[in-house]
């Protein structure tokens, strides 16, 4: 099977290996979409985020193509969905119901660490199919289904918020995330959403997506803050989501949130953050960060999915083939802030723009 193997920074070989086989207790799925995720993006770019070697991609959907001895409740030709990475269930994180923070999470996790390869090959193995497959519905696509991880991301983030219905929302960031957030803003009864973005082509999105106002803040500049302040009442958003995932993005969110207000982070950027820490004291803002999603986000996303409440026209930008990933994958989205999502097809049905 052919597979990209990830070999530092800007380095992505596409390779040959044997085809996968399920050992007792596995699952082999074969892929039909992995997206690319901005973590992904981040490994490419900066040396030492990611072991060398490793297959990455850990938004994957497909069909189930071998079970192992002892696996139960699935059966070849399932469509299902791989993620988030299975609670151990014993360790401190667990036994407290904090399943994302599980100490064991990332070295369980497909396409981000070593033994686990991810869903940029043709085929991917599934060491816990208890807890980390769930099977498609009826009427969820493959295209739709391969959002899940996006749309799991932004629901934890705001369900561990304190958004409320009437709330005054700043969106930083209209990439996937972002999108998913206005959307499930929007349904939780927000009273008004601006989105900030550079890209003319996102912004356009994220206002057809349930954004109400959507701002380049390059063109505000030093305005920005006044202009957020004295359109929510004078004194700015209730809370600030901070989707982007770059430090600049998370130091201006300070600026645009009321005094006692949230910053809640969901990009992840990898840089140190320049806090700005007088007015981070003066504002008493808090500042608030969540980490992936667990089983339930991933059930109530697929849910949303099948009730069509979720819109995902316009999110994915192209399907790429796997001798494209690096050309049309990596180093566009490198390159470019238009991109929302690229999804990589190991076995065809490309699309692109």
């Amino acid at each position: 099977m052919k597979v990209a193997v990830y070999e530092g920074q800007r380095a992505i070989r596409l390779q040959e290996r044997p085809d996968l086989k399920a050992a007792p207790g596995e699952v082999v799925v074969k892929i039909k979409y992995c997206g690319v995720c901005g973590t992904d993006v981040h490994a490419y770019l900066h040396e030492g985020l990611l072991p060398t070697g490793l297959v990455l991609g850990h938004e994957n959907v497909g069909t189930v193509a071998e079970i192992g001895k002892g696996v139960e409740g699935w059966k070849v030709g399932d469509h299902v969905a791989a993620g988030p990475p299975g609670p151990c269930g014993e360790c401190y994180y667990c036994r407290h119901g904090h399943l994302t923070l599980c100490i064991h999470g990332f070295e369980r996790t497909n396409g981000l660490s070593p033994g686990n390869d991810g869903g940029m090959a043709e085929y991917l193995r599934v060491k816990d199919p208890q807890g980390m497959l769930l099977k498609l519905p009826d009427g969820v696509s493959f295209e739709d289904a391969v959002l899940i991880d996006t749309l799991g991301v932004a629901l934890r983030g705001i369900r561990q918020s304190r958004f409320r219905m009437g709330d005054n929302v700043v969106v930083v960031g209209a990439g996937a995330i972002g999108l998913a957030a206005v959307q499930f803003l929007k349904i939780g009864g927000a009273r008004h959403i601006t989105v900030l973005n550079r890209s003319a082509g996102k912004r356009k999105l994220a206002l057809q997506l349930g954004a109400d106002l959507a701002l380049n803040p390059k063109e505000e500049g030093d305005i920005l803050p006044k202009k957020i302040v004295d359109l929510y009442n004078g004194v700015g958003a209730d809370i600030v989501f901070e989707c982007a995932g770059n430090a600049e993005a998370a130091r201006t969110s300070v600026s645009l949130v009321k005094a006692g207000g949230q910053v809640l982070l969901l990009g992840v950027s990898g840089d140190p953050i320049p806090v700005p820490e007088a007015e981070f004291v003066m504002k008493e803002v808090e500042l608030k960060a969540t980490l992936a999603y667990d089983k339930e986000e991933m059930h109530l996303a697929v849910d949303y999915l099948a009730q069509g409440r979720v819109n995902t026209k316009g999110m994915i930008t192209d399907i790429i083939s796997l001798d494209d990933i690096v050309e049309k994958g990596f180093e566009r989205l490198a390159a470019s802030s238009d991109p929302v999502k690229i999804v990589v097809a190991p076995g065809g049905e490309y699309r692109y723009r």
